[in-house]
C-alpha cells in the first residue's frame, strides 16, 4: 500500500507500532492515486472494499498488542476500557439473571442495542436474557489470543448492519494467517487477596501455496472473589461507617405482625447464627459475609480458521469456534416472610398459599412462639443459614461455524458468500434452595410443629431442600452474499459499490424445572419461554467521488421480520478533504432494534427485589430511607422484599430512530487527533416500569401494585410496552503525539476522551423529560491517558483511566424528598482515577516476557452515597478487585 497524504503516514505508523487505544482511533488513509493495483479492504462501517481506512463514520481500532500492553487480561476488560462504554454488565452482578455473562453499552443505547460481530458476522444471542428480558451477546467467552485488533464503530449502523446497531458496533477481527507455534502463558493475582487468574494460550499455524489453517485455544481458570476479601473496601460487612443508610439485614430470625410473640435475646440471636443489631434491637443477619463479589470460572476456547485458494479468482473461507465455561456464584442464604400464621383464641393456623394447618394450642404450638400472642395475623422473618448459601453453578457451550467462498470477478468486483450457524447452550444447576411445601412440612410436622426462631438439624434442611435447574437455547441460522466494486467513473475518481442481501432465522427455548415453573421453590425467580423469527434483508452502498476533495456516501437497507414486519433504513454520509492533513465528516442514518425475543416470546419472568414502599412508609410515620427503631417500618422504608414479575407482549413493534455525526480528523507527521460530535434517538422504545419506580411513584403506577390488608406492598407486576424515548449527545475526542527520541528510543502519548453533553429520555408518554445526568448513575465523561516508550527490546506503558464525578444512583428520590435543603456535594460520587503500569521485554525473537500491575493505586469502587443497600457503588462502572499483579511469558517456536 502507498500512502497518500502525511494523515496516512501519521496512522499508518500509529498502526504498525501498536500505539495506544487512543490513538488508534485516529484517520487511517490508505491510498494510490497513481497505483491501481493497490488492494482494497472493508472497514467496520462499511460493505465497501475502498483504499481508505478512515471514512466519514469514526472507527476506534485496538490491536492485540495495544490490549497487552495496557494490561488487559480478556476482550471484556478492554472494552470496558473505552470511554464509549457508559456501563457494563460483568460478572459482578452476582444476585442477577445472568451472573456468568458479560457485555457493555456503547453510548448509553444499553447492552441490547450494541451489535458485537466476529470478522463481520454476527454472533448468538445470550439465551438468559439480562434482567430476565432483554436479549444480548455474551463477551465472556470470545477469544483473546485469536484477536489481531478489534474495531468499533462510534456510531449507529442499521442500514449497513440492520437492527442493534444503534449506539454502535464492536467488530472482532480474527488473525487469518498465523503460522508456527505460541505458547504464553499468564499468572495475575490481586494484592489483598482473592480473584487470581491463570491463562495458557497455544496457537498452531501452518501455511501453504494456496492456503493457511490456524488455531488458537485458550484455558483460563479464574479464583473466587470474595466480599470478605474487600475488608479494605469496607465491603466484608453489611454495615459500613461511610454510609449511614448501610444496615445489617432485618431478616435474621423474629416473629412479626402483631403483639406477644416471642422474641429472641441477643444470646438466642448470636447462638442461633444470626447477628444481634443492637441499633434496631432485633436479630438480623450480616449478608457480605456470604456474598461472591465475582464467580469461581474455568474456560476453554477454541477458533480455527482456515482459507483456501481453489482457484485464482476463488478462496474457501471458514471458522469454527467452540467454547465451553463453568462458573460458580454464591451469595448470602435464603431469606423467608413466606408462612402466615393466624392467633384467634387457643388456634394457631400456618397457612402458604393453598396450604394450611391449624393448632388448637397455642401454648405448644410452634415451640411456644405464640403462647403470649395477642389474636392477629403474624408470620417469621427468617434467614436460613442452615441451608448454607445460594449457589448458581452456570455451563456454558458455544458453538460456531462458517463456510463460504470469496473472490473476483471481472478483475475489479469482490464478492463473498457464505453460510453461518451459532448456538449457544446454558444449564444453570442452583443449590441452597427449599420448596415452599417442604418447609411448610417442617413447620408443621407432628402434633405441634416447629418453631422457626429454632435451627434445624440436618436431616429436615435435606428433607425440604431442593435443586432447581434450567435449560436455556439459542440458535442462529443465517446465509449471506455481497458483491462490492466500480459502479462507474466520474471525473475525479471511481463511484464504488456495495450490494448484498441475507437471510437468518433465530430461535431460542429456556425452561426450568417443572416445581420452579410452578412457582413452587422458596426466594427464586425464573425466566422461561420459547420462540423463533426469520428475517431476510437487502442492502445497497454507494461512495460517489463528487470532486477530488469531497465524497458522498450513501446507503440503504431493508429488513423485513417475520413477526413485526418491515424496516428501511437510509443513511447519507459527506466525507471533505480540504488538504492532505485534514479530514471533514458528517453522517446521518435511520437505525432500528427488533423487539427483544424474551420480551416478545417470554412467559412471564418471576423475580424478587427490594423496595422502599413510599406510600406505606409515610403512612406508618416513617422517612423513606431513613433508620426507624420500629423493625416493621424500617423495613418497609429501607428493605421491603416483595415479588415481581415482568410480562411478555406479542404486540411490540420495533424501536426506531437516527443517529448523526459531524468531525474532524487530523493527521501530521507526529500528531494526530480528532473531534466528533454525534447524538442518537429512538423512539417507541420497549421498556417496562421497575419496581422501585412503581413504589416510589405510586399514585401514578397503583394499578402495577399488589398490596395486603395493612396497604404494605407484596407484588409488583409489569408488561413489556413501546413507552419510552431516548435522546443522548456528546462529544468524542482523540489526540496522539510521538516523539523520535533517536538513540534513546520513542515516546509516544495519547488521549482519548467522550463527553456527554445530554441523555434524557421518558420512560412512560405521561412521564416528564427526565435528565439522565442530573437523575444520577451517568458519568458525564470519561478519558484515558496512555504513555508508550520504546527502545530496542524494551516496551513500558503507563496508562490513566479517569471516570468523571457523578450524581448519586438514586439522587432524584433524595432530592425530591429533602426539598430546598437538599445538599448536592454530599449526594455525588467522586471521580476516579485507575493507573496500570505494564512493560516488557524481548529476550529473542522467539522469547518475550511481561509483567505489570493494573490498578497501580488501588483505587477502590467509589462510595455512592444515595444507595441505600449493598455494596453502596455501581457494579455497572465500578469493581471491587483492587490492585492487581500479573506475569507473562510466550515462546513461539
Amino acid at each position: 500500500m502507498l500512502p497518500n497524504s502525511k494523515l496516512a503516514k501519521a496512522v499508518r505508523f500509529a498502526l504498525i507500532t501498536g500505539a495506544a487505544t487512543a490513538a488508534l482511533s485516529a484517520p487511517a488513509v490508505y491510498a494510490a492515486s497513481d497505483d491501481e493495483s493497490v488492494e482494497r479492504i472493508q472497514v467496520t462501517g462499511s460493505r465497501i472494499k475502498r483504499t481508505d481506512m478512515e471514512t466519514a463514520t469514526p472507527v476506534t481500532v485496538m490491536s492485540a498488542d495495544d490490549m497487552a500492553k495496557q494490561g488487559f487480561t480478556n476482550i471484556q476488560d478492554a472494552l470496558e476500557s473505552l470511554t464509549s462504554t457508559t456501563s457494563a454488565m460483568t460478572t459482578q452482578s452476582v444476585h442477577g439473571f445472568t451472573p456468568a455473562a458479560s457485555s457493555i453499552s456503547l453510548r448509553g443505547a444499553g447492552a441490547n442495542r450494541t451489535l458485537t460481530l466476529i470478522d463481520g458476522k454476527r454472533l448468538n444471542q445470550y439465551p438468559k436474557p439480562a434482567g430476565g428480558t432483554d436479549n444480548f451477546v455474551d463477551t465472556a467467552n470470545l477469544p483473546m489470543e485469536a484477536v489481531q485488533r478489534i474495531e468499533i464503530l462510534q456510531s449507529g449502523g442499521s442500514a449497513i448492519y440492520g437492527a442493534d446497531a444503534v449506539g454502535g458496533v464492536i467488530n472482532i477481527i480474527l488473525k487469518k494467517d498465523f503460522e508456527g507455534v505460541a505458547l504464553k502463558y499468564r499468572h495475575g493475582d490481586t494484592f489483598e487477596g482473592g480473584g487470581g487468574s491463570d491463562r495458557v494460550a497455544l496457537s498452531l499455524g501452518s501455511s501453504s501455496d494456496r492456503g493457511n489453517v490456524s488455531t488458537f485455544i485458550e484455558f483460563t481458570t479464574n479464583e473466587q472473589l470474595k466480599a470478605t476479601d474487600r475488608e479494605n473496601f469496607g465491603l466484608h460487612t453489611d454495615k459500613v461507617p461511610y454510609s449511614e443508610y448501610s444496615q445489617y439485614s432485618s431478616y435474621g430470625a423474629r416473629i412479626a405482625g402483631g403483639s406477644g410473640a416471642k422474641a429472641l435475646t441477643p444470646e438466642e440471636c448470636t447462638a442461633g447464627g444470626w447477628f444481634w443489631d443492637a441499633a434496631r434491637s432485633i436479630c438480623g443477619f450480616d449478608r457480605s459475609q456470604w456474598r461472591d463479589l465475582e464467580p469461581e470460572s474455568t474456560r476453554f476456547i477454541s477458533s480455527t480458521n482456515f482459507n483456501y485458494e481453489l482457484a485464482d479468482d476463488v478462496t474457501f473461507v471458514g471458522r469454527l469456534d467452540f467454547a465451553e465455561a463453568k462458573s460458580t456464584t454464591r451469595i448470602e442464604p435464603m431469606a423467608i416472610n413466606d408462612y402466615d400464621i393466624n392467633v384467634a383464641g387457643d388456634n394457631v393456623t400456618v397457612s402458604a398459599g393453598d396450604l394450611s394447618k391449624t393448632f388448637n394450642n397455642k401454648a405448644t404450638a410452634l415451640g411456644g412462639d405464640f403462647a403470649n400472642a395477642e389474636d392477629g395475623d403474624y408470620y417469621y422473618v427468617r434467614r436460613l443459614h442452615e441451608f448454607g448459601n445460594r449457589m448458581g453453578e452456570t455451563k456454558t457451550r458455544n458453538y460456531f461455524f462458517t463456510a463460504g467462498l470469496q473472490g473476483v470477478v471481472f478483475d475489479e468486483y469482490d464478492w463473498d458468500a457464505s453460510v453461518n450457524y451459532g448456538r449457544t447452550n446454558v444449564d444453570v444447576f442452583r443449590g441452597g434452595y427449599a420448596t415452599i411445601a417442604g418447609m411448610f412440612d417442617y413447620i408443621t410436622d407432628g402434633e405441634n410443629g416447629n418453631s422457626l426462631l429454632k435451627n434445624m438439624n440436618a436431616e429436615d434442611v435435606e428433607a425440604a431442600s431442593y435443586t432447581p435447574f434450567e435449560r436455556a437455547q439459542s440458535t442462529q441460522k443465517n446465509v449471506q452474499a455481497n458483491i462490492t466494486g466500480t459502479a462507474f467513473e466520474m471525473p475525479e475518481g471511481d463511484a464504488l459499490f456495495s450490494f448484498g442481501a441475507e437471510y437468518t432465522e433465530q430461535d431460542y427455548e429456556t425452561e426450568s424445572d417443572s416445581e420452579s415453573a410452578k412457582g413452587n421453590i422458596l426466594t427464586t425467580g425464573g425466566s422461561s419461554g420459547a420462540g423463533d423469527r426469520s428475517y431476510w434483508a437487502s442492502y445497497a452502498e454507494l461512495s460517489i467521488p463528487v470532486l477530488d476533495v469531497l465524497t458522498i456516501d450513501a446507503a440503504v437497507r431493508y429488513d423485513n421480520y417475520s413477526d413485526f414486519g418491515g424496516n428501511l433504513s437510509p443513511q447519507i454520509a459527506i466525507e471533505y478533504r480540504p488538504m492532505d492533513e485534514l479530514l471533514v465528516r458528517g453522517s446521518i442514518s435511520s437505525v432500528f432494534r427488533a423487539p427483544d425475543m424474551h420480551r416478545v416470546y417470554g412467559d412471564s419472568t418471576n423475580g424478587f427485589t427490594t423496595v422502599i414502599d413510599f406510600k406505606q412508609c409515610l403512612a406508618m410515620g416513617g422517612t423513606p430511607a431513613q433508620t426507624h427503631p420500629d423493625p416493621r417500618i424500617n423495613e418497609i422504608c429501607n428493605e421491603l422484599h416483595i415479588d415481581t414479575t415482568t410480562g411478555a407482549n406479542k404486540e411490540l413493534e420495533a424501536e426506531t430512530g437516527y443517529t448523526a455525526n459531524i468531525g474532524a480528523v487530523w493527521g501530521g507527521d507526529s500528531l494526530n487527533a480528532s473531534f466528533d460530535l454525534w447524538e442518537w434517538k429512538l423512539d417507541d422504545m420497549v421498556s417496562d416500569i421497575s419496581a422501585s419506580k412503581a413504589a416510589r411513584e405510586y399514585e401514578q403506577y397503583e394499578d402495577m401494585i399488589t398490596r395486603d390488608d395493612d396497604g404494605t406492598i407484596t407484588h409488583v407486576d409489569a408488561v413489556a410496552q413501546n413507552l419510552a424515548f431516548q435522546k443522548v449527545r456528546g462529544i468524542d475526542m482523540t489526540a496522539g503525539y510521538a516523539w523520535d527520541l533517536n538513540e534513546f528510543g520513542e515516546l509516544k502519548l495519547n488521549f482519548n476522551g467522550t463527553y456527554i453533553l445530554l441523555s434524557e429520555g421518558q420512560l412512560a408518554p405521561t412521564d416528564p423529560v427526565e435528565d439522565d445526568i442530573d437523575n444520577g448513575g451517568l458519568p458525564q465523561y470519561r478519558a484515558n491517558l496512555v504513555l508508550g516508550y520504546f527502545i530496542e527490546d524494551f516496551e513500558t506503558t503507563l496508562g490513566a483511566y479517569h471516570t468523571a464525578r457523578m450524581h448519586g444512583m438514586q439522587y432524584k428520590s433524595f432530592k425530591e424528598s429533602a426539598g430546598d435543603d437538599f445538599d448536592e456535594s454530599a449526594h455525588e460520587v467522586a471521580s476516579q482515577t485507575k493507573w496500570n503500569l505494564t512493560a516488557g521485554y524481548s529476550i529473542t525473537d522467539d522469547i518475550k516476557v511481561k509483567a505489570g500491575v493494573v490498578n497501580l493505586f488501588d483505587a477502590g469502587p467509589n462510595f455512592d452515597p444515595t444507595a441505600t443497600s449493598w455494596p453502596h457503588y455501581q457494579r455497572s462502572v465500578y469493581n471491587a478487585r483492587g490492585r492487581e499483579w500479573f506475569l507473562e511469558g510466550e515462546v513461539k517456536f
